[in-house]
């Protein structure tokens, strides 16, 4: 089987696990279960209609979508954040489709997200046009994973970064890819921008991967768009990962002309977005007073606060209220553990700053400012934010690993341990989620409860045991060690050969 076969086979094989996942996630969820999730929708709404700028965060958009706010804007639902109260009390979308104007949060966001991904509620603003909004999103998340797992197999040493992306997609991830937001977006391309550059710029070729320049320039330049954080995640990406860096290394790409192009395409991207955000005035923080001491904030942050950021990243579900049974995190927790520590153990001191900067990078920026704004803007963190940037740490972790310390057959062992541990997890957080909305958690059955998803409780369920399934089989065929050919393959277009130990001509090495 050829290159280009192959590495094609295997991101179908990912796609449909990860878009069967998504779609698991999608149909089990009620409107507005999803974080922000009625506020992207009536975004996606009025940009439908033609009002790609909102003046005051007002929109035109349908009262069959417009469920659960008040005349000022607030969100009157009755079951977010309240996990004991099952999504039976909330009004479900459709009905009168007549437009009326509406503040919605979502307003100044970046309107070709919701082009491309809420077309449909502009056509059917009911179940229908959410629905196909999820399932286009969900697809979306699903593509850049599966590239990013192509080229954590086919363009790194012993295919070690695979290991480091099981632990990186987390249920949170997944839950992200049954809703309307584009957070969900942001992560998967941080992902594939991770996987692009350590193989770009931290293995060893004789030539410039070309599928991985490509990959990197889509994936940035997805990163940048939805929101105005996605330019702050592209800098700390790139910057985190081209530093220390052999010069060159960097001058031989810089000649590259495929290089050229796409950085041309990620910096008209970026100064795109940079555009938007400073017209619209998107990150405008309110003028207002919440009289917090900083006393008390730092001893919320450190008690309460962060500790609950953690278990969000790994999957606080909803509206970040719907904790997940505590053995998941100790699960998930002692994965990552495994990947990072073991990183900085055995790692060089450049690598073991690499991984401190990534780690700084992701985490002080919004944490710094949450607390210097704490008055003006409240507790606005979660989980899910920092993830665009905190998924490179594990990838990270697995290169170094694979450089200093494991062998192939280590990595393999490896992958197929976290995905045996970790995969299924995917499963249980959706069942229990489910409950949560269905019942409110007095019934720990997700085929039972007061409120039932709009196509049946088995279907979801179905799709994420189908979805387990594939992503096993996947990781487990995928983690295989590679059989040595008796010619040297070449390199296609599509899908490079994979990498080498043999050594490599000055000046276009790793670092």
């Amino acid at each position: 089987m050829t290159n280009r076969r192959s590495g094609a086979r295997l991101w179908l094989v990912a796609f449909i696990g990860f878009c069967l996942l998504h779609a698991a996630w999608a149909f089990a969820a009620p409107f507005d279960g999803p974080p922000d999730e009625e506020q992207h929708s009536l975004r996606a709404a009025g940009v439908m209609y033609g009002e790609i700028v909102a003046e005051n965060r007002g929109h035109t958009v349908p009262r069959s979508l417009d469920k659960n706010n008040d005349a000022a804007g607030a969100n009157r639902s009755c079951f977010p954040m309240q996990v004991t109260v099952p999504a039976s009390c909330a009004e479900e979308p459709g009905g009168d489709s007549s437009t009326m104007r509406r503040y919605v949060t979502a307003a100044l966001y970046n309107p070709v997200y919701y082009a491309t991904v809420g077309w449909p509620i502009g056509i059917w603003p009911e179940w229908k046009g959410i629905m196909l909004a999820r399932l286009i999103n969900g697809a979306l998340m699903a593509a850049m994973l599966a590239f990013a797992v192509v080229g954590a197999v086919r363009w790194t040493r012993h295919r070690a970064v695979l290991a480091g992306l099981v632990a990186a997609v987390t249920p949170m991830t997944a839950h992200l890819g049954g809703a309307i937001n584009p957070n969900g977006i942001e992560i998967t391309s941080g992902v594939a921008l991770a996987v692009a550059l350590i193989a770009l710029l931290h293995e060893k070729r004789e030539d410039v991967n070309r599928a991985a320049v490509a990959l990197a320039g889509v994936s940035a330049s997805v990163l940048v768009t939805p929101r105005f954080s996605g330019v702050m995640w592209l800098f700390v990406i790139l910057g985190v990962m081209l530093v220390p860096v052999s010069w060159q290394r960097l001058k031989y790409l810089a000649k590259q002309r495929v290089v050229r192009v796409w950085t041309g395409v990620v910096v008209l991207a970026t100064i795109a977005s940079a555009a938007w955000t400073l017209y619209t005035n998107a990150a405008e923080v309110a003028k207002l007073d919440y009289g917090y001491q900083m006393k008390d904030v730092l001893k919320a942050a450190f008690l309460d606060v962060w500790p609950n950021v953690a278990n969000q990243m790994v999957g606080v579900m909803g509206w970040a209220e719907t904790l997940m049974p505590r053995l998941v995190y100790v699960v998930w927790f002692s994965a990552l553990g495994l990947l990072v520590l073991g990183a900085l153990v055995v790692g060089k001191r450049s690598q073991r700053w690499r991984m401190t900067a990534l780690f700084i990078g992701t985490f002080v920026p919004y944490i710094s400012m949450e607390i210097l704004l704490i008055n003006q803007t409240s507790w606005f963190n979660q989980g899910r934010y920092f993830l665009p940037g905190a998924v490179g740490i594990p990838l990270l972790a697995a290169h170094i690993l694979a450089h200093r310390a494991l062998t192939a057959e280590h990595f393999r062992s490896m992958t197929r341990l976290l995905a045996f541990l970790l995969v299924p997890i995917h499963l249980l957080c959706l069942a229990y989620t489910m409950t949560r909305w269905q019942s409110g958690l007095t019934i720990l059955n997700p085929l039972k409860g007061s409120w039932e998803p709009p196509y049946g409780s088995v279907l979801p369920l179905v799709l994420g045991g189908v979805a387990v399934v594939v992503l096993m089989a996947m990781y487990w065929t995928a983690s295989r060690l590679p059989k040595a050919p008796e010619d040297e393959p070449e390199a296609e277009a599509g899908f490079p050969a994979q990498v080498t130990d043999e050594p490599v001509p000055a000046g276009v090495g790793r670092s």
